[in-house]
């Protein structure tokens, strides 16, 4: 549960009921890093994500690039909430796109200094690693849709600019305080799949720094075959916490 159910603070959740893959969420907190993030681009939210698919988005935190629930993406009430939309639609070929490049790069690491000369103007040169809202350009640019000028360097502020994107009315929903705490007392599987996740991949780029996604790891076993009992190891103990859990629920 989020640090502002457990204060007994209002909460609300996504409106799910209006909410199409290939819409685009803007969001913030009162913490000091969005509160940063807000001033510097002189805006109301400092974090994006693209709702993919009935009750699953895809983002860019510390966590580095992860699937989550929304269900349990519970927001404080003063905080802002934006829901935005390509104003043509967007093409089952479109969404496609924008969903393979999205879980493609699925484990790949945050760059929190990219995440800040985004904030600055940007940069000349950048790298493979996420931030939030590179990755929601870049996953609109992969279906040759360019939703702001640099897609390498920009900000939430930037995708909310946008002239290609309107807003959806009533983007949210009150979340009563029983609800939270059904949420809690529920195993978090999400948060178990994403914490295997990132131990299988760290445990690879002990072996090679340049790995950031699960294509970048076959490739590299490719190379290197000699390493592949080694990470089927790997694999196997990382995923041994959430497969039990799941076979439990069954």
């Amino acid at each position: 549960m989020s640090r502002d159910a457990k204060a007994g603070l209002s909460t609300k959740r996504l409106n799910e009921a209006l909410l199409r893959p290939g819409d685009i969420v803007l969001t913030t907190t009162k913490s000091a890093v969005s509160t940063a993030i807000r001033r510097a681009t002189r805006s109301d939210i400092s974090h994006a994500m693209v709702y993919v698919e009935d009750r699953s988005v895809i983002d860019a935190t510390d966590e580095g690039v992860q699937a989550r629930n929304t269900q349990r993406l519970m927001i404080e009430e003063a905080c802002p909430v934006h829901v935005l939309r390509l104003r043509t639609g967007i093409s089952a070929e479109q969404l496609a796109a924008v969903r393979t490049f999205l879980r493609g790069h699925i484990g790949t690491r945050y760059s929190k200094k990219e995440a800040v000369l985004a904030g600055l103007g940007g940069a000349q040169s950048w790298t493979r690693q996420q931030f939030c809202s590179r990755l929601v350009a870049q996953s609109f640019q992969a279906a040759d849709i360019q939703l702001v000028s640099d897609a390498n360097y920009c900000s939430p502020a930037d995708l909310k600019a946008s002239p290609h994107l309107e807003a959806i009315p009533n983007p949210t929903l009150p979340m009563p305080p029983e609800e939270a705490a059904a949420w809690d007392g529920r195993v978090d599987v999400p948060q178990l799949m994403r914490d295997a996740i990132n131990a299988l991949l760290s445990g690879a780029r002990s072996r090679n720094a340049s790995i950031e996604t699960f294509d970048d790891l076959h490739a590299h076993l490719i190379a290197h075959p000699d390493q592949d009992e080694e990470m089927c190891l790997l694999l196997d103990t990382s995923w041994s916490a959430p497969i039990e859990v799941v076979r439990s629920l069954v």
